[in-house]
């Protein structure tokens, strides 16, 4: 309740300080507010807090505490993304595609079945992976033939995209 308060006084100061107070002690209480609230280091908190401005800070702190939503890529050398989806919607797991730029990526909403051991999965139709993983891969577009080299393969869902794509 004291972090709402004092972001609301912080961001409209004049009008709601309390006349005793300094601004850099209401930013103070903040940071441990969100140290305690969050348990993030002190460090951590204050490169953020230079970074943003006091309620950016707790908002961008506030939406690293949401899921990411579950994602998977096709493998489209096995499966169609649409054949991927009536497989998996048929086994009680609500998706919808990612986005109009991805043609491989699914958003998982829901889902009946564990989506690491559908037998589509054990199969290699599908990968679990993050949409932001695609982006470097599809802007780089590899071609067949070419050596790509990826220093930061692990666990290897954009090498294996890079394989796809060539």
């Amino acid at each position: 309740m004291r972090l709402k308060e004092n972001i609301k006084v912080l961001q409209n100061f004049k009008e709601l300080r309390q006349d005793d107070k300094a601004r850099h002690q209401y930013v103070e209480e903040v940071m441990n507010d969100v140290c305690q609230a969050y348990d993030y280091n002190r460090s951590l908190v204050e490169l953020i807090f230079n970074m943003f401005a006091p309620s950016e800070a707790v908002e961008f702190i506030e939406a690293n505490e949401n899921q990411r939503p579950l994602t998977i890529r096709t493998n489209t050398l096995k499966t169609k993304r649409k054949d991927l989806a009536k497989e998996l919607i048929r086994r009680g797991v609500k998706l919808d595609p990612i986005a109009e730029w991805s043609k491989v990526g699914l958003k998982i909403y829901e889902s009946q079945v564990p989506i690491g051991a559908t037998p589509e999965y054990l199969g290699g139709h599908y990968i679990l992976q993050s949409p932001s993983s695609f982006l470097p891969c599809m802007t780089l577009a590899p071609q067949p033939n070419e050596k790509i080299l990826d220093m930061a393969a692990a666990p290897g869902g954009k090498t294996t995209y890079i394989a796809q794509l060539m």
